[in-house]
């Protein structure tokens, strides 16, 4: 940024030139003000302080140079303006390249974003239909186990029925022959005894 000049550093400077016995161009004053402030404002104050020195009868001269003069500062006003334009411009063309690429980034994020819940919603559908078709193997498992153990206890009710009704008729049978036996006791005894005389005489 240009420093601000006053018109009193502009004419110390054009009198320092002039007894240097060198022309007061506005080159030579803005290096003997160490280049600050703008060569427009160079311009339009030595022009001031040149129509404030000319004498009256110098009117249209003076405004023949002021002429030339405003020109000049015209022309550089037009100048540094299509600068500040122009980089103006290029800001705008950078910012809408990083407006672009944040675009970018933001559309990919988005579709990462939609492509991460996708796969989400398909891991957990997949999950929970492996849950369901679990519980219902489960169920069945289940079922199934209580089915075979009514089997089991019914087979085994059998069983111990088919048991008790073997001891039953075992127990029957050794009754049976237990009497049979005390029977042919008996019957050898009536024997012997009806036998016993007969041999007597």
């Amino acid at each position: 940024m240009k420093q601000v000049i006053t018109k009193e550093e502009v004419a110390k400077a054009m009198d320092d030139l002039v007894h240097r016995g060198k022309r007061p161009t506005l080159i030579a004053i803005h290096a003997a003000l160490n280049h600050r402030g703008s060569m427009s404002t160079v311009v339009k104050l030595r022009s001031e302080i040149e129509a404030a020195a000319q004498p009256a009868t110098d009117s249209s001269e003076g405004l023949r140079v002021f002429r030339e003069v405003w020109a000049l500062a015209v022309e550089e006003g037009r100048q540094q303006q299509e600068a500040v334009i122009g980089e103006l411009r290029e800001n705008l063309q950078a910012l809408a390249a990083e407006n672009e690429r944040l675009d970018g980034l933001a559309a990919a994020a988005k579709d990462a974003q939609a492509a991460a819940e996708d796969e989400l919603h398909r891991v957990r559908s997949k999950l929970e239909t492996e849950l369901s078709s679990a519980q219902a193997g489960l169920i069945q498992a289940s079922a199934q186990a209580a089915a075979a153990l009514e089997k089991l206890a019914e087979a085994q009710a059998s069983h111990s029925a088919g048991v008790a009704a073997l001891q039953r008729d075992l127990t029957n049978a050794n009754r049976a022959a237990h009497e049979r036996e005390l029977e042919l006791v008996k019957f050898q005894e009536r024997l012997k005894t009806k036998g016993g005389p007969q041999k007597g005489t």
